[in-house]
């Protein structure tokens, strides 16, 4: 079998690593876990300057935006996401190449011996516990940046931002925080001011860039303001503005303190790209900046240009159109159902979706925003069984919303899947959404794993 040492490592990751052993606080786990880790591969996080992206929503698509204007400028960039789609190489990049997968294999098994250390020296009583799945992934994410000598990081914080394991970066350095929204509130708080005192953490200085509103911006600003930093809101000292959009990408103008752009285009739909696509180029200006270089109109424009984001209003499928979009949480549903309603749901088109959101999400919220353009759904469970919960409450608020005759339930997605597409027209739209689990899941349909793999080792 093909990759077998790579799939052991990822296993290894699965069954062993899953979570971190519950034993310290949250916060001195972080200082004593991954920075642990980093050191045993030389701290390769402080070998180059970090472009930190958080947020409710679009921090996925920002990172990405960043890492393809600043590669386009000639900065060799590493983009290390969470979580993957399909396969964990997918979370560690370089130059938009994806790690080899026996690279990564080889960091990650090669980590056990420490990994076995620490959770020994935890059950003696000392020491910080077992590191987690995600904690081992970004140490090696960032061993790789480093051993290939890259000039600059883009980094997507996985949960928050306070006590999250990419939180590590103590220099000055350029922080994103997207925008603030309700979500993950048994770990973040319930109020839009804790969430955002979580996710404001992540700023150490240098310059922020945000499309936070209201009150969350209240304390990122005096989060700024507390640490030195340059604060740069979208809206008044980033301002865009749509001139085309269209379900093939959208066209806009742009002003930064550091420049104005006019008819940029980025390849990808929905108006909501457009906000992280400023966000990405501010931030993207901002770090050539402060390493002494300047971003040119050429370079802005083939770095947009060459944007590639799979499982955000990707077409996998063209008759009828099948879209996966891993939207989950309320912000990204509304913007979903917004990009569907402008450019796809036309000319009598029909939406059918494949729904499954996960226990701990908004699902009511969710459940309203997605509903509002659907004339079925399909609903069923992402795999990740411990926290798929219960999906009659799914089935009641959209029966709710939609009547019951339009409305039906399928535990497996690939079964799911084929339901909704049983429905479809030609010119019907089929939407798989509601979780990165589900739409990786289902999207190796069209694209497995293994071709994915295949197509890694093929480039080197």
């Amino acid at each position: 079998m093909r990759f077998q040492r790579y799939h052991r490592a990822v296993d290894y990751l699965q069954r062993r690593l899953w979570h971190e052993l519950p034993i310290v606080p949250v916060e001195r786990a972080l200082q004593g876990r991954i920075r642990e880790l980093l050191a045993h591969f030389g701290d390769p996080h402080r070998a180059m300057p970090v472009v930190h992206v958080g947020g409710s929503a679009g921090k996925g698509s920002t990172a990405a935006i960043t890492q393809s204007v600043l590669r386009a400028a000639g900065l060799r960039t590493g983009l290390y996401t969470s979580p993957h789609l399909q396969t964990f190489i997918e979370r560690v990049l370089v130059d938009d190449r994806l790690i080899a997968p026996d690279r990564f294999a080889g960091l990650v098994l090669g980590l056990d011996p420490l990994v076995r250390d620490m959770h020994l020296r935890v059950l003696d009583g000392h020491g910080y516990g077992r590191p987690s799945l995600v904690e081992v992934a970004f140490a090696a994410g960032m061993r790789h940046f480093a051993g290939e000598r890259c000039d600059a990081a883009v980094v997507e914080v996985g949960l928050g931002g306070r006590t999250d394991c990419t939180n590590v970066f103590d220099a000055p350095h350029v922080a994103v925080l997207t925008n603030v929204d309700y979500e993950h509130r048994e770990r973040l708080g319930w109020s839009l001011t804790s969430i955002a005192r979580e996710k404001a953490a992540i700023i150490r200085g240098g310059a922020v860039v945000t499309g936070a509103r209201g009150a969350p911006l209240d304390v990122i600003a005096a989060r700024c303001e507390e640490t030195g930093a340059e604060l740069w809101r979208l809206g008044l000292d980033v301002r865009a503005r749509v001139q085309a959009a269209g379900p093939e990408g959208t066209t806009f103008g742009l002003r930064t303190p550091l420049g104005e752009f006019d008819a940029l285009r980025v390849p990808l739909a929905g108006a909501h790209q457009v906000r992280n696509a400023a966000l990405a180029v501010a931030a993207a200006l901002a770090l050539a900046r402060d390493e002494g270089r300047a971003l040119d109109d050429a370079q802005v424009r083939a770095g947009l240009a060459s944007v590639r984001i799979t499982g955000r209003l990707e077409t996998v499928q063209k008759a009828p159109r099948v879209l996966l979009d891993g939207a989950h949480n309320p912000v990204e549903a509304r913007m979903l159902a917004r990009a569907l309603g402008e450019h796809w749901l036309t000319g009598g088109a029909r939406l059918h979706l494949v729904a499954g959101i996960l226990a701990d999400k908004d699902q009511q919220a969710m459940v309203r925003a997605l509903a509002s353009v659907a004339t079925s759904v399909v609903v069923t469970q992402p795999p990740l069984a411990e926290r798929t919960g219960d999906p009659e409450r799914m089935l009641r608020l959209f029966a709710a919303a939609l009547g019951a005759g339009a409305v039906s339930f399928e535990p497996s997605p690939e079964r799911a899947l084929d339901a909704a597409l049983s429905r479809a027209r030609r010119r019907d739209v089929v939407c798989v959404t509601g979780s990165m689990f589900l739409v990786g899941a289902l999207r190796e349909r069209w694209v497995p794993e293994e071709q994915i793999l295949e197509r890694r080792s093929a480039a080197l």
